[in-house]
């Protein structure tokens, strides 16, 4: 079964262990500006690898989330100026194979989630099929500036 995986994005060893396919992917999460740079698309190899940095209020995490899952892309999500939580579900069955949005790339549905937390310095990879409930916090009101680095799968 396919999980997510939490790393530090200092540790080469970790990152470079999950192939060939992420290595332009951690580079970008590796730059020295990457905090500051402007919200907004970055193409890094075309369709196969690129970022998107934004702002964000999260939400307060609960006992039900409404969490997303992909096909055709992996997710690398990393803080940049807080700490995020994220609800971990498994994905049923029935949803895996129901409707999906072919064109974004993505299905919602509601599930109970067990929570982790990722700080900054760090970045949680899921892989296609992995569900995960992104920007979610244990306080109300947080703002949250983070990286989405999708790779093409």
């Amino acid at each position: 079964m396919k999980t997510a995986k939490i790393l530090k994005l200092r540790d080469e060893a970790a990152c470079a262990a999950l192939g060939a396919r992420y290595e332009k992917a951690f580079a970008f999460l590796q730059r020295k500006d990457l905090k500051s740079l402007p919200i907004g698309r970055y193409e890094i190899d075309g369709e196969r690898v690129f970022a998107t940095i934004s702002d964000n209020t999260l939400k307060v995490a609960g006992e039900m989330q409404r969490p997303e899952f992909h096909r055709k892309y992996a997710d690398i999500q990393a803080p940049l100026t807080g700490e995020e939580v994220f609800g971990l579900p498994e994905l049923p069955e029935a949803v895996a194979k129901g409707a999906f949005d072919e064109e974004k790339d993505i299905a919602f549905f509601d599930a109970a989630c067990p929570l982790k937390t990722v700080y900054p310095g760090e970045c949680i990879v899921f892989e296609p099929g992995v569900a995960h409930a992104p920007c979610l916090s244990e306080l109300p009101g947080v703002q949250l500036r983070k990286v989405v680095v999708k790779v093409a799968y």
